[in-house]
């Protein structure tokens, strides 16, 4: 077809945010199977064996977090009984959205059934995204005694913009450095306000009558270290975020070189419906380095390996919560 015949030509160019969409009823999907997600997860060795249920989801709502224990066996699922030697993920699947799942467990021997409304398997991952991000929160909080912040943007987006300023809000007045999280950033179009908020330093101190003594602005982020940790799948706008801080000096950037997936681009759609998207705008440092080609050096290597997100081990984050607290002005501690 010309949708993949344009692809293969764009893919040879080698670049990246490129694409060709078409719209037509040769695009359409006869047969197609949708995921249908619980918020209910099972042990990695024992397959129908339930391990807990993620925060928020729809199980969690329900309150099956209550109903259910480690070690319930999932037998059955909208009275089809499972077999254990199949894929646990087909009786998951169905041609349609939003239908409630009955679930038969056992307890030993004793029946268990609970009713669940499906959802959608991406809302189901932004759940666990979330958990993996106020996890390391927790992490940070109890590490360094709540005295350094940590905001985790998953992509720069205007909703992750507004997320960030809310945190520097709520966590910078009362906390002294600050542990800015691009890991995982999928990009988007915000770096330019999120500079220039890290960039404020303290200008003039004012004080009300009796109160006490508070600098301007009251977010200052440059008072304090900052560290800003990046790796492998940090692209696009997150690369363009740390360069420009760390050309600025604002920070320590920490982690492995990014993704080297940084240009902008432009879109036409077509007379039939379909949509073109191209380079437009490449990214450069002030030595003329193109980003696209070499990405975003940190200032300091860390690596995470495969064995340390076997085990929950964070050796990045680690390093950026020792950094801070190493380099805080004695005077104030």
């Amino acid at each position: 077809s010309l949708r993949r015949l344009t692809n293969d030509m764009l893919g040879e160019l080698n670049a990246s945010h490129m694409g060709f969409t078409s719209t037509g009823n040769e695009e359409s999907t006869y047969y197609e199977s949708r995921t249908l997600a619980t918020g209910i997860l099972f042990r990695n060795n024992e397959p129908f064996g339930f391990d807990r249920i993620v925060h928020g989801s729809a199980a969690w709502l329900q309150g099956h977090h209550q109903n259910l224990q480690p070690g319930d066996v999932l037998v059955s699922v909208n009275g089809q009984q499972v077999d254990p030697q199949r894929n646990r993920e087909q009786y998951f699947a169905s041609p349609f959205a939003g239908q409630e799942l009955i679930l038969g467990f056992l307890r030993g021997s004793t029946p268990i059934e609970i009713r669940v409304p499906a959802q959608s398997s991406a809302s189901l991952r932004n759940l666990l995204y979330d958990e993996w991000m106020h996890s390391h929160q927790a992490l940070v909080d109890a590490a360094t005694e709540q005295s350094v912040a940590y905001i985790h943007m998953k992509n720069m987006g205007t909703g992750e913009l507004e997320h960030f300023q809310q945190e520097l809000a709520r966590q910078l007045p009362h906390r002294r450095g600050l542990i800015l999280d691009l890991r995982y950033n999928r990009g988007g179009n915000v770096h330019d306000d999120v500079i220039n908020a890290l960039s404020r330093r303290t200008y003039l101190n004012w004080q009300f009558r009796s109160g006490a003594v508070t600098g301007q602005p009251n977010f200052a982020p440059m008072d304090e270290p900052i560290v800003v940790l990046i790796n492998e799948q940090s692209l696009s706008d997150a690369e363009m975020t740390a360069a420009g801080l760390r050309e600025l000096g604002i920070g320590t950037v920490v982690g492995m070189p990014t993704y080297r997936w940084i240009i902008f681009t432009t879109g036409i759609t077509l007379v039939d419906g379909s949509f073109h998207r191209l380079p437009a705008w490449g990214v450069y440092t002030l030595e003329g380095e193109n980003l696209e080609l070499t990405g975003v050096e940190p200032s300091i290597r860390v690596e995470t390996t495969f064995n340390d997100l076997l085990n929950g081990r964070d050796p990045q984050l680690d390093f950026a919560i020792r950094y801070v607290l190493e380099n805080r002005s004695p005077d104030k501690d």
